[in-house]
Order: C-alpha cells, then structure tokens, then sequence
C-alpha cells in the first residue's frame, strides 16, 4: 500500500492547490493538485478538511491505476473523466 503525504495547503479564490507525495514501492511521486470548492462541499459536504478529501481521492486514484499512471499536475475534477463512479465513492471512503 502506498503512503500518501499531502502538503503545501494554498487557498485562492475558488480553489485550494496542494503539493502531493505517493511513496509506493520505494519510489516517490510528486504531484501538484487542485480541489475545488465546489468539489469540496460534493464530496464532502464540510465533514472533512479539504486536505483530507485530496487525501481520499488520491486512495481512490490509486485503488483503480498505479501512481504512475496519475497525472504529475491535475485538478481533482478531471478524475470523473476517467472514473464516473468517483462522486459515489469518494465521499465514502471520508
């Protein structure tokens, strides 16, 4: 299993932005994310930090493809793209 280190909190207007780290099978990945509020209060309805929820997509992320298939810089948003059931599950592993 991968240990995730999410880091780096900066608040803009509309979004937060974070500096990710995946440690997974001695190797280190870096990423830089963006959540939206939007996708904040989706996913997790304020229950949670926004780090928290940046934390649960990047294990949501890595339960469905390896770290280096994940994109080096993305906002959250774009994991819908690729995985619909994500508005489901997410919030559920919070």
């Amino acid at each position: 299993m991968a240990d995730i280190e999410v880091a780096a909190e900066t608040e803009a207007s509309n979004h937060w932005s974070y500096t990710v780290s995946v440690f997974e099978a001695g190797r280190k990945h870096d990423y830089t994310v963006t959540l939206s509020f939007q996708d904040y209060d989706l996913w997790s309805h304020g229950r949670v930090s926004p780090s928290r929820v940046v934390e649960a997509a990047f294990q949501f992320l890595l339960a469905n493809e390896p770290a280096t298939a994940v994109m080096a810089k993305f906002d959250c948003s774009v994991i819908r793209r690729f995985f619909p059931q994500v508005d489901k599950e997410l919030p559920e592993m919070l």
